[in-house]
């Protein structure tokens, strides 16, 4: 695995589907910013870009701040 790149643990991607209304192009974009390709990666614990999980991150903590 590149040095740029990591993988979440079950429990993390758990918490992020938690918060997602609905596992489409448009939910995954309008609550993460991300494609479903990034979705899937996350799902099936492959790796994806250190500064991609940053932001999925910061807007995760942005959508709890919300709620």
């Amino acid at each position: 695995m590149p040095r740029d790149t990591v993988v979440i643990s079950a429990d993390e991607f758990e918490n992020l589907k938690r918060r997602l209304p609905a596992a489409t192009s448009a939910g995954l974009f309008e609550t993460y910013r991300i494609s479903e390709s990034t979705w899937r990666k996350l799902r099936q614990g492959k790796p994806v870009a250190r500064d991609t999980l940053s932001r999925i991150f910061d807007r995760y903590e942005q959508l709890s701040d919300c709620r």
